[in-house]
């Protein structure tokens, strides 16, 4: 049951990450590069197939110009 969930959550984090990444304008490279994370790596958050770290998240967040609140703001 956890990992059914816990699945969920990454699906439902990575949809919020891409819809936030499209609404600025911003390609998946783009958004890698001002985070300075691997471009796989995103690829794999937006997919729901990997969890991320705070240190991610906020790198994340700061290329983005949004607060990381945002990124958890979706139904469960």
């Amino acid at each position: 049951m956890k990992k059914a969930l816990h699945k969920q959550w990454r699906k439902a984090f990575g949809l919020k990450l891409r819809e936030i990444r499209k609404s600025k304008d911003l390609t998946q490279a783009t958004l890698a590069y001002m985070a300075d994370i691997e471009l796989s790596t995103l690829n794999r958050i937006e997919l729901g197939k990997a969890g991320t770290s705070l240190t991610n998240i906020f790198a994340l967040c700061e290329a983005l110009s949004i607060h990381p609140k945002e990124l958890f703001e979706f139904p469960l």
